[in-house]
């Protein structure tokens, strides 16, 4: 008998075959409306941040195709991969009396077309330059 559950044992190890999307998420981002824009609140002067937008254009496979960065006082040069834009978000100065996370407000635009594993690897480029909230949002149709 414990020689038959062996068997049985060693034939459902041998032949299980976990299904090869096992582990992944398939997600998409929601579309911009016109409706969607909510109304402008302006913060007050204590809460006001300054804001970066990083933008991510899609290649044809998912990957990382073109990277803009976005600030108050306007874009940075092209970056031409996820390297120079840690340098480039290292170099962001926070306003005067606060701390960086305190201070800089970080949004990522997206192109839907790009795969959640490069997305994720730019908000741990955030991460790692010292910001803690990363905003997400869909690419704005002026932008695509």
């Amino acid at each position: 008998m414990l020689d038959m559950s062996f068997q049985l044992l060693a034939f459902f190890i041998l032949t299980f075959k976990p299904m090869p999307t096992e582990g992944q998420l398939s997600i998409n981002l929601p579309k911009l409306e016109a409706s969607d824009n909510p109304p402008n609140v302006e913060p007050t002067f204590e809460d006001k941040k300054d804001e970066y937008t990083i933008f991510l254009n899609a290649s044809s496979g998912g990957g990382v195709a073109n990277i803009g960065l976005k600030g108050p006082t306007g874009g940075s040069p092209d970056i031409k991969n996820l390297a120079e834009l840690e340098a480039q978000l290292r170099l962001i100065t926070p306003p005067a009396g606060k701390k960086r996370e305190e201070g800089i407000a970080i949004t990522i635009e997206s192109d839907p077309d790009l795969t959640y594993a490069r997305l994720i690897e730019v908000m741990n480029i955030c991460k790692r330059a010292g910001y803690d909230t990363v905003n997400l949002m869909p690419m704005r149709k002026e932008r695509s």
